[in-house]
C-alpha cells in the first residue's frame, strides 16, 4: 500500500539524496568546530553551569 503512495509523488526519489546530503554537511561542519574550537572557550563553558546567577536582571 505505502509502496504505491510514494510512487504517485513525484521527485521522491531527491528526498534521499537531500536528507542524506544535509545530514554529511551539517555533522562535518560540527566535526570542524569541534576540533577547531579553543581550548579557552571549551574551559570557560565547561564552567558555566556552575558559575554564580547573582548577575544583575539589566545586565545582557
Amino acid at each position: 500500500m505505502f509502496s504505491q503512495v510514494f510512487q504517485s509523488v513525484s521527485g521522491i526519489n531527491n528526498y534521499g539524496l537531500i536528507s542524506t546530503v544535509i545530514f554529511f554537511v551539517f555533522f562535518t561542519v560540527m566535526g570542524l568546530y569541534a576540533f577547531t574550537v579553543k581550548k579557552e572557550d571549551l574551559s570557560e563553558f565547561s564552567r558555566m553551569p556552575f558559575e554564580d546567577e547573582t548577575k544583575d536582571s539589566n545586565e545582557v
